[in-house]
């Protein structure tokens, strides 16, 4: 069997998820009271990674506490801090990738990504293949299907090989019929892929790395689990939002480190909103010890809820804006 790594991106700045991310690295931000880098932190891990990396560059200090605190691992993590300029997917990877050189293959998973698969069958399904890279993919959303060409998410499965990404084909031969899927965020590769790119070097693996595999003819594997999954691509705040909403309505569509919390739904209102803060939080409506959902506008809440937590003074609404 060969080493496995585990490779966590965590260096991207979530603009589209600011003002949250002003203060708190995208994939720290907690998901029903969990950094969300933690759910792809126990799915690495439960896959029996030998070793477990992540990249740091927008506030690397929130990022690695966020990872550290409590018991959210069994291993430590070796941390790769971008510290002058944003390196990319590739590059980022790559860098990980030489700090933990015994590795044969890597599972390198978005921090900002909730995907409850089972890394086990996706990582034996990718030895079996010979392929140098598995995509985790996932059937699109009906409403997308439509513009599927124009998402840079969008992946194109014939007999589980990825024949197109967006608009970029195999052989540079154009197929109108295959399986529109989406990208999870889950990749799987070889040494070597990573090995080839430079230290140092801003590389993007999806528009850059896999769009010449194609362009070469070379295989690139897809994997697709077999019945649905939780699945979140936490982007802006209405996804943010949205998707904890789905875990409310479905108790037990909660990814692992979620389920036993105490959760609570308040129904005095329609708009789903997320409270930031360690006191004089309504017992009844904590999640852990500083996180807090209602449905409501405003919670009486009072001056406890600092930007020194996650977020500044209030809370965030489905729209975006900030409750004060």
């Amino acid at each position: 069997m060969p080493r496995i790594g585990g490779i966590l991106l965590c260096a991207g700045y979530g603009s589209r998820l600011a003002p949250l991310t002003d203060v708190v690295p995208k994939p720290a931000i907690p998901f029903c009271g969990v950094p969300m880098a933690r759910y792809a932190r126990y799915y690495l891990e439960n896959a029996g990674v030998s070793e477990l990396g992540m990249n740091v560059h927008h506030l690397p200090d929130r990022m690695v506490q966020a990872m550290n605190d409590g018991k959210c691992g069994h291993r430590d993590i070796v941390v790769s801090r971008e510290n002058d300029e944003i390196l990319g997917t590739g590059g980022g990877a790559a860098r990980v990738a030489r700090m933990m050189p015994d590795c044969d293959t890597y599972i390198i998973y978005h921090g900002d990504v909730l995907c409850a698969v089972d890394l086990h069958k996706a990582l034996e399904s990718h030895l079996e293949s010979g392929a140098d890279v598995t995509l985790v993919v996932l059937p699109r959303p009906a409403e997308v299907r439509e513009n599927v060409r124009k998402s840079l998410g969008m992946i194109g499965v014939v007999d589980h090989e990825i024949i197109c990404i967006r608009d970029w084909f195999k052989n540079g031969i154009r197929l109108d019929e295959f399986l529109p899927r989406c990208f999870s965020g889950i990749h799987i590769v070889q040494k070597r892929v990573l090995d080839a790119i430079p230290d140092g070097q801003n590389v993007c693996l999806v528009t850059q790395i896999y769009r010449d595999m194609l362009a070469s003819g070379e295989r690139i594997h897809a994997w697709e689990p077999e019945s649905e999954v939780f699945f979140a691509d936490v982007g802006t705040p209405a996804t943010y939002l949205d998707a904890q909403a789905r875990c409310l309505a479905t108790p037990e569509s909660l990814p692992q480190l979620a389920r036993g919390e105490c959760l609570y739904k308040a129904q005095n209102d329609t708009v789903l909103s997320w409270l930031f803060g360690k006191a004089d939080i309504p017992k009844s409506l904590q999640i852990l010890d500083n996180v807090c959902i209602h449905e409501g506008s405003i919670l009486p809440v009072s001056g406890a809820i600092k930007d020194a937590m996650f977020c500044r003074e209030g809370g965030i609404r489905r729209d975006g804006t900030w409750i004060v």
